[in-house]
């Protein structure tokens, strides 16, 4: 069905992560070139004492980042807010002071340097059939792109409102769009058969209004999907539904997977409204 009319999506959400793990903004465009969404993932919590990145998929102790947030103000810079409210520019030192007590160790928030090889830890829960089930391991940031932020693969990160929908009639409850953190959410402009139709997205081409995308194929979902955030308890059944009924071999191993991880072929901008389509 390559090329056909439900290959044929539209941009109905995008967001960006100022700082890995907290939580993000939903935007109206994002600027995407080769280092993906201009301002995502540009700053990270470093741990002093391991010299590695803070990341909630190590639930113990920094699972409570995603309560934390942050944005990219008018003028260009960084602001940071706590649970509580209280907020703070990148780079002030009083916001170090403030995670490292949050998160009783000793914490600042760096910026990213374009090369470095950064690590986080990471903790994955028991999930039958993957492969990573009831294991803790050290992982590589930028797995799959230039090392230019601190995303944890790709530069672009797609999901398909059809499938969080099925997702959520598996296990019977709403599935919110925020537990998977995408770049962009697509909405199919025809009626769409039920089912995760973006796990057959494998090396492909597509375009997101003028931006040439190359869809390398479906995401590993962890344990931050399944993690209490903001005003969301737990929600353990998401990846258990996911590692039932979507699993996929990503080349690195089969993993439960829910949207797909893209990297930049041509630069420009993508706004709400923009329609996606899959090459044929």
């Amino acid at each position: 069905r390559r090329g056909c009319v439900s290959d044929a999506y539209e941009v109905t959400g995008l967001w960006r992560y100022p700082v890995k793990s907290m939580a993000g903004e939903a935007v109206e465009a994002v600027e995407l070139d080769a280092d993906g969404v201009a301002g995502d993932r540009r700053w990270g919590v470093r741990d002093l004492d391991t010299d590695r990145l803070a990341s909630a998929k190590k639930p113990r102790p920094f699972g409570g980042l995603l309560d934390w947030s942050a944005r990219i103000t008018d003028d260009g810079t960084v602001e940071v807010a706590s649970p509580g409210g209280q907020k703070w520019t990148a780079g002030d030192p009083d916001l170090d002071t403030a995670l490292s007590r949050a998160f009783d160790r000793p914490l600042v928030l760096a910026p990213v340097e374009a090369g470095r090889e950064e690590t986080y830890d990471s903790e994955w829960p028991e999930i039958p059939g993957t492969a990573l089930s009831e294991v803790e391991v050290e992982l590589p940031v930028a797995m799959m792109t230039e090392r230019a932020s601190f995303v944890d693969l790709a530069a672009v990160h797609l999901i398909v409102e059809e499938s969080v929908a099925h997702l959520s009639e598996l296990i019977g409850a709403e599935v919110p769009i925020r537990r998977f953190r995408p770049t962009a959410l697509l909405r199919s402009v025809m009626e769409a058969a039920p089912g995760f139709v973006d796990l057959a997205w494998v090396d492909r081409a597509a375009t997101a209004g003028d931006v040439g995308l190359h869809i390398g194929g479906p995401a590993p979902r962890c344990v931050m999907t399944t993690l209490p955030q903001g005003d969301l308890g737990a929600q353990r059944e998401v990846l258990q539904a996911l590692a039932e009924h979507a699993r996929h071999d990503t080349g690195m191993g089969v993993f439960a997977c829910l949207g797909t991880y893209a990297e930049v072929t041509n630069p420009g901008t993508v706004r709400l409204g923009d329609r996606f389509v899959l090459a044929a």
